[in-house]
């Protein structure tokens, strides 16, 4: 092969493969000197992928890269000293420091370290960019071939092909999955894999570089023109360890491919490549040094935010009264003013759709929330596959550009199929970019027992989601405004999940109040429902409960007032996490003795905050406290079922044991 004229005909491509090895190089130079940290996966054998790619991209496309995304970062960015910056723990750095390796962003370029994970959040991109109908741009994601063994590759495949979403998947196949070899972990064929989703699939690798060119431009110009998924497959091989030096494959055959690489016989047979080499190298050590010299080392960070012990809260006295409305009802209302409200609204679940071609019968959500809303607002509210994982990052690719996004879980149990989107994603994609990103998401579901739905249907899961940093766990009961609240939920720029306990649904609001009793709202954005017994008498004893439960506890305070002459204040906060405490601080004053009541089990769960938040605040007595749940499975059968769960007799009994 003639170099120099591969060279003259690529010399942009082959420039800026070259320019990302030298700073991969150069990268794990600084990492054997003890110069940086933590991990360094290197792309050296596959440059010329993402060079090609970024021939084709434009301003609006958005793109999710790996842990193996300097090369995608560089070539599309164009940003050398702020990944530089950004792996030393510079502020400088793309994301001041915090990132790091894997996870960078700047403009519409997101990456993270999970593998799999952040294809759904590209879907969820591609449907923004399919919903903007006069938007020609597209999604691109790159995975690597470990990421076949990933449930929520193929959920979203699935997804992408169903709805017809402008993306293109590119597979860069290096063999090797950290270092396992693919053929230990792969079956079956990749390119029937694929066109068994409906998606158009093409293959090519790096070392015909026409074809590699003529495939990656065929494919982004067919998803540009037909709005629909592509697939590409490119065979390739890295040069490199996984990471740093963690490298047990053959050497032979390591040595086999770096003879084959294109980038190496350039370097070899092209003088004005080997050239070029030279001066990037100084070019990046001028960088590299001047970021070591000059460069402000990243600010830790520490945050607070579920510690909110001693805010000032303003009290509001609240009279319940109007037309009584079930709740599903109100919910379907405040949901339907939220899509009034703001066009760019967008609902996912399972079963949320009203009418479709294919029923006879409306449906509108198993628990009708959604109601007619799919006839009213053509197009945002999808009914979804049994998909949790990647409805969940689809949610958040739609809410990172420009849409407030809905995704129903049908039932809470199901929620953790969602924890890494969740976690890894939602939680993280928020602040892990050196500053805060709006991500308007909000995860419904409905939670608890009472239907005698059995172990799997009916579980209170809260605690699993109690203190996820930068999620707000929003629990409706009977007694919240739920058209105010979902005003607050229109407005907040950060994820929310909102449980909705499925008694609560058949339930009418407004209640009656108690006899004896007045009630209070915090004024907050989730407000947290006071209690008192009236004319300022001070209570023996403080309930602290949210959702269902405070059915059962404004039961239980009428029995023991009139039964056994106990006052007990509640208070019931809608925001269980984070949690501002004191509101229970201010109740704990007068009475000394806390019980918590959860419908879930209550160990590492709400009650525990509780007691910990109290202990922390030093600000009040506490001669009692117990804590009431169910730690067990929940039986299907219906009147063992309400044995299992807190009612007001177990509540009863908890409050006498303290006299």
């Amino acid at each position: 092969m003639d170099y120099n004229e591969l060279y003259n005909k690529y010399e942009s491509e082959i420039n800026k493969s070259l320019f990302i090895r030298i700073v991969e190089t150069k990268l794990l130079d600084l990492y054997a000197k003890g110069m940086l940290s933590g991990t360094v996966h290197t792309c050296v054998g596959q440059e010329l992928i993402a060079a090609v790619v970024a021939d084709f991209i434009e301003d609006k496309d958005f793109i999710v890269s790996n842990h193996r995304g300097h090369g995608h970062y560089l070539a599309i960015t164009d940003d050398t000293e702020g990944l530089i910056a950004e792996i030393l723990g510079k502020k400088e750095g793309v994301c001041g420091g915090i990132g790091g390796s894997q996870h960078l962003h700047k403009g519409n370029f997101y990456s993270n370290g999970i593998q799999g994970g952040m294809l759904p959040i590209a879907a969820g991109a591609a449907l923004a960019r399919s919903l903007n109908n006069n938007d020609n741009s597209l999604a691109v994601a790159f995975i690597g071939d470990g990421t076949l063994g990933e449930g929520i590759v193929y959920e979203t495949l699935n997804i992408c092909s169903k709805w017809e979403l402008p993306i293109i998947i590119i597979l860069e196949n290096n063999g090797y999955a950290q270092s396992t070899s693919m053929k230990q972990t792969f079956s079956g064929n990749l390119q029937s894999r694929i066109e068994g989703f409906g998606i158009e699939f093409y293959q090519t690798d790096t070392w015909d570089v026409d074809d590699l060119y003529t495939t990656i431009k065929e494919g982004i110009n067919t998803v540009r023109a037909n709005r629909k998924p592509v697939f590409i497959e490119i065979n390739t091989f890295r040069l490199n360890a996984h990471s740093k030096g963690d490298d047990n494959r053959f050497n032979k055959e390591i040595d086999d491919y770096y003879e084959k690489d294109v980038l190496n016989s350039c370097i070899a047979n092209c003088a004005v490549v080997n050239k070029l080499k030279g001066k990037y190298e100084r070019k990046i050590d001028k960088i590299i040094n001047h970021l070591i010299e000059n460069g402000l080392d990243c600010e830790y960070i520490c945050t607070d935010s579920n510690k909110t012990y001693n805010n000032y809260v303003e009290y509001k006295k609240v009279e319940y009264a109007g037309e009584k409305k079930r709740s599903n009802v109100l919910l379907y209302e405040a949901i339907k003013k939220v899509f009034n409200d703001n066009p760019k609204t967008v609902l996912l679940g399972e079963d949320v759709e009203y009418l479709t071609e294919w029923t006879e019968k409306v449906y509108g959500g198993a628990f009708k929330v959604t109601g007619d809303l799919s006839l009213l607002f053509k197009g945002q509210i999808r009914n979804t596959p049994i998909s949790e994982a990647a409805i969940t990052g689809i949610g958040i690719g739609l809410s990172l550009n420009g849409y407030k996004s809905f995704v129903e879980i049908m039932f809470g149990d199901f929620i953790t199929l969602i924890f890494d989107q969740l976690i890894n994603h939602a939680s993280k994609i928020v602040c892990m970019y050196g500053r805060k990103l709006e991500l308007p998401l909000v995860i419904r579901t409905p939670m608890g027992g009472g239907r005698g739905y059995g172990p799997t249907h009916s579980q209170s899961l809260e605690k699993y989601l109690l203190g996820i940093p930068n999620i707000n766990l929003v629990a409706i009961n009977h007694r919240i405004n739920l058209m105010n609240l979902m005003d607050s939920i229109q407005i907040a720029k950060e994820p929310i999940v909102l449980i909705e306990n499925k008694i609560l649904y058949s339930m009418f609001y407004p209640s009656d109040k108690l006899i004896g009793f007045e009630y209070f709202e915090t004024v907050e954005r989730f407000p947290t429902t006071i209690i008192s017994p009236k004319n300022k008498i001070l209570p023996d004893v403080t309930i602290v409960t949210y959702g269902m439960m405070l059915y059962e506890v404004e039961k239980t305070i009428v029995d023991l007032f009139i039964n056994n002459e106990i006052l007990c204040e509640v208070v019931s906060p809608t925001c269980i996490s984070p949690l501002n405490i004191s509101p229970v601080i201010e109740s704990v004053k007068k009475t000394s003795k806390v019980i918590v009541v959860e419908e879930g089990s209550f160990v590492a769960a709400f009650g525990s905050e509780i007691a910990c938040a109290l202990l922390e605040s030093q600000e009040c007595k506490i001669d009692k406290f117990e804590r009431i749940g169910n730690n067990t499975t929940i039986p299907s059968a219906l009147n063992a079922e309400k044995g299992a769960l807190p009612n007001c007799n177990t509540i009863k009994k908890a409050v006498l044991r303290m006299f």
